[in-house]
């Protein structure tokens, strides 16, 4: 062991400290390949914001890089340094304080979204801020750090580590004498680290806004093309008349019937739980059965919503809006089967291999409502030119496009079989890690994939899209203002003057 090792170990515990090669690669690993990628000079494992800034003083002596990292679900290099590192690694930073009275929780930043909702449905509450499907696993601190399309409004605040070993509190969390409950006090500092990839400080502890569980309607509705589709999405956003609103693409709808579906049948009890009654519990499930059975009819374009009320009544109003603008926009009304089994079951991490164990790797944007559109189209027209290259390597191409607010994301998401790495294997249940562990590595192809989402990514850029989870892949200096470009490399050196701290996050293309 190292000198620094030793050292940190004396400080965290030995058990804390990992300098073997296993642990090292896997804690700069993300879902992507990234050549070039180094793995860690050791993983730590701080349990607290006081061992945490104790662990960063000890490494600012060394003159060593820095890498936070929660669950390492980035598909951006967000995690991916190109020289070894320290990895700080939150999993033992996963408390949680629930002050429901306020209507606020404080979280380490290692706690899962999944943990937080099991902690809160005692309390009927929830976190208002939007978390990501792969919760189960997806910890607070990395959302936090990688932002997400549904924004961070729902966050009252901070504790951050910098790269100095100085822990500075933000928002809500940096008031004496006073609860939790209020984010803006003088400047907005919380949101100077959202969104960050890690590049500014290692988050600790986070401080949420909490809301009430409501009544909710659902609707889902059928389309001929993705024009269609969009052209429903896009009114009902602007008609603002739903919480939550995601379509499919025929292939990914195919898919959905097959996995989520069948997936929401094991969830039964949960919708039967939601429903309120075994009647409408069995005619649920009975509509997931039916989504299953549709996989061998031709699917469609599917859009899917949900609407949010403090009433049965009030829900519903809002799909009566939303049913309305769909069947205008030419969509046909199915079963809501699958956003029924979504609330029931918001969190899985089954999407992080395709259904049958392929690779899977997305690119995303969001777009303003008036260029939705026309980027839906721009995106098709370029599948259409790489598609004989893409058949001939094997890879496939669906969708996810989804809209929390007046915004629409795109998300193409490309699928194609390869071998899996660890940290794929290590959130694969026993049974699918038997069937999927034996692929052989297939390198064309995920060359090809590199190439493509480039291309995907430009024509995003060219729609004015922007993007959550920058990492190293996402274009943002070249991008901004260069008043906003220098304000930006201003506050880096001013909080890392060492450039210590996840070297070459928000970079943007950065060949790791």
């Amino acid at each position: 062991m190292t000198s620094l090792a030793a050292a940190l170990a004396q400080r965290l515990g030995a058990a804390h400290v990992a300098t073997d090669a296993a642990s090292c690669a896997l804690a700069t690993a993300d879902l992507f390949d990234w050549p070039g990628a180094a793995p860690a000079e050791m993983v730590i494992r701080p349990g607290n914001t006081e061992e945490t800034a104790t662990a960063l003083r000890l490494l600012a002596e060394f003159g060593r890089p820095i890498v936070p990292r929660g669950a390492g679900l980035s598909y951006t290099a967000g995690v991916v340094p190109n020289a070894p590192a320290v990895v700080v690694d939150t999993v033992r930073m996963d408390g949680i304080r629930i002050d429901a009275a306020n209507l606020t929780a404080v979280v380490g930043a290692g706690a899962t979204w999944q943990a937080l909702a099991t902690a809160l449905a005692p309390h009927g509450l929830r976190a208002a801020q939007a978390s990501p499907i792969s919760g189960s696993v997806s910890t607070i601190g990395g959302t936090v750090a990688q932002n997400l399309p549904g924004g961070m409004d729902g966050i009252l605040g901070l504790s951050v580590v910098l790269a100095d070993g100085n822990a500075v509190r933000t928002g809500a969390l940096a008031l004496r004498n006073a609860p939790p409950f209020w984010r803006h006090m003088g400047p907005d500092l919380t949101g100077l680290f959202l969104g960050d990839c890690g590049a500014f400080g290692v988050k600790t502890e986070v401080a949420l806004r909490l809301a009430p569980e409501r009544e909710a309607a659902f609707g889902s509705f059928t389309f001929e093309s993705g024009a269609a589709m969009m052209a429903a999405m896009v009114r009902v956003a602007q008609a603002n008349c739903v919480t939550r609103a995601f379509a499919m693409d025929p292939v990914r709808s195919r898919s959905a019937a097959k996995v989520e579906a069948v997936e929401a049948l094991r969830t039964a009890g949960a919708v039967a739980a939601r429903a309120g009654s075994v009647y409408k519990a069995m005619r649920d499930v009975a509509g997931l059965a039916r989504t299953a059975r549709a996989s061998r009819v031709e699917p469609a374009w599917s859009l899917h919503l949900t609407a949010d009320g403090v009433t049965e009544a009030a829900a519903a109003a809002g799909i009566e809006v939303a049913r309305r603008l769909c069947l205008e926009a030419g969509g046909t009304e199915v079963t809501p089967s699958i956003p029924k089994a979504l609330r029931a079951r918001p969190y899985s991490i089954r999407g992080l291999v395709g259904p049958d164990g392929e690779r899977w790797v997305p690119v995303h944007g969001m777009l303003s409502l008036g260029a939705a559109s026309a980027c839906l189209a721009a995106l098709e027209a370029e599948y259409a030119t790489l598609s004989v290259e893409l058949a001939e390597a094997g890879v496939s191409i669906s969708h996810i496009i989804s809209s929390l607010g007046a915004y629409v994301t795109i998300e193409p998401m490309f699928y194609w079989r390869d071998a899996l790495d660890a940290l794929h294997l290590q959130n694969l249940s026993e049974s699918n890690r038997a069937r999927f562990s034996s692929f052989p590595p297939n390198p064309a192809a995920r060359d090809l994939v590199r190439r493509a989402r480039d291309t995907l990514s430009g024509i995003m850029d060219q729609h004015g899209a922007v993007h959550a989870q920058i990492g190293r892949f996402y274009k943002l200096g070249s991008r901004m203002e260069p008043g906003a470009a220098q304000l930006l490399h201003t506050v880096k050196a001013m909080l890392d003057p060492r450039g210590r701290m996840n070297p070459g996050a928000l970079e943007g293309s950065q060949k790791t």
